[in-house]
């Protein structure tokens, strides 16, 4: 090995000493930053108050005038899992059990799909909900279309509030509910069979490898892309790092998702999610041939532009981590292509990728996509513990 290389690597190790240090100091300063009032909050959707009074962490009895008895009724705090993490949302609710008005105190959701919903007429099919009904989504409540985690939170933390108050202040009986169903349906069998078909082609040889591994890409693009607009974002990395663990009983596609890749990662160093079946991955591939891509091989830049790639992965886990929102800073195009929701840069970019996928092979993956850096310091992780054991392991 030259000194030149040598040098490297201890430059790589030192940069990622770094920025596993920083991480970890962004997410201690996103535990403890302060939290914002909530009487502002409040006033907001019910102006005409003058006096809030608590009655627990998260109910409140809500007065025009408390020195003259005048009784407006109570604000409940829900909280409910969304894409990217803890939905709180503030209901008023009055005597009868009534949802008079509602507001989202924190979120952490896409940008774009969050608005879509609150360009929607979700909320207002909420008011005059009452402890009574099943707030049940695709039910008794229309969802919004492309945005069924921030609809089913915003739904289930509306229903946590009014059920809280009806139970423990009005003291009404609420009907009981059953325990929450495992949803394992043909999205994670897709899934399941996805991962197995890569783990197989990135672990043997075989004469029709290559045309398995299309049709596993083209599987990939068709129910992960288009037809589910699931693929594995950086907001999904960021939920795991800041804690954010969804109920797997309605969110087993998440840990599925997440966990194949670790577990397959751990037992063969090789990533069959982007290797195999990564829905934008394969309509970069798709342009490719269309055009007659080829590898990027000038190696000055190459190795500028990795860097690059590594030094966006780590500021979206900064931001990330530091507003504890995991979606908040990510820049990624996939439901800009599959949805076709996202901002006017997230289209540019998208155009931008598109034209550069019909002469470059996989430009996105190769050199913007924040995934691949996650992946190669875990790569550094495991073969630093590794040369650890094989170094001090027993004779």
């Amino acid at each position: 090995m030259t000194r030149e290389k040598i040098n490297d690597k201890k430059i790589t190790r030192l940069l990622t000493f770094v920025a596993f240090a920083t991480i970890i100091l962004a997410w201690l300063a996103g535990l403890f930053k302060a939290k914002s009032d909530l009487i502002p909050a409040f006033k907001k959707i019910i102006p005409e108050a003058e006096f809030f009074e608590p009655l627990n962490i998260s109910s409140y009895k809500v007065w025009l005038k408390k020195s003259e008895g005048k009784f407006l009724g109570f604000i409940a705090i829900g909280k409910s899992p969304g894409y990217g993490g803890t939905m709180k949302v503030a209901v008023v609710i009055d005597s009868t059990g009534t949802v008079k008005g509602i507001s989202i105190l924190e979120h952490k959701e896409t940008f774009s799909f969050f608005r879509r919903v609150m360009k929607s007429d979700l909320l207002k099919s909420l008011i005059g909900k009452t402890y009574k009904d099943g707030f049940v989504l695709g039910g008794d409540v229309s969802g919004v279309t492309g945005a069924t985690y921030t609809s089913q939170a915003l739904i289930s933390g509306v229903k946590q509030a009014i059920r809280e108050i009806a139970v423990k202040q009005l003291k009404f009986p609420i009907p009981s509910e059953s325990p929450s169903r495992i949803k394992f349906g043909y999205r994670e069998i897709v899934l399941i069979l996805l991962y197995a078909t890569g783990f197989i082609g990135i672990k043997y040889h075989f004469k029709y490898k290559k045309i398995l591994r299309w049709g596993s890409m083209l599987t990939g693009l068709l129910f992960l892309g288009f037809i589910y607009d699931s693929p594995l974002t950086m907001a999904f990395i960021n939920k795991l790092l800041l804690g954010f663990l969804p109920d797997w009983r309605t969110h087993l596609y998440w840990y599925l998702l997440v966990g194949g890749i670790l577990f397959i990662f751990l037992l063969s160093s090789r990533n069959p999610y982007c290797e195999w079946f990564c829905p934008f991955g394969a309509a970069q591939e798709c342009f490719g041939v269309i055009g007659g891509a080829r590898a990027f091989k000038v190696s000055k830049y190459n190795y500028i532009l990795r860097w690059i790639q590594k030094w966006l992965a780590w500021i979206v886990i900064i931001i990330a981590l530091f507003l504890r929102n995991p979606g908040i800073s990510s820049y990624e195009i996939f439901g800009t292509f599959f949805a076709l929701v996202g901002s006017n840069y997230q289209f540019i970019l998208l155009g931008i990728v598109l034209t550069l996928a019909l002469f470059i092979k996989r430009p996105w993956c190769n050199y913007l996509c924040p995934i691949r850096p996650v992946i190669d310091f875990l790569k550094l992780i495991r073969n630093w513990v590794r040369g650890l054991w094989l170094n001090f392991r027993p004779e």
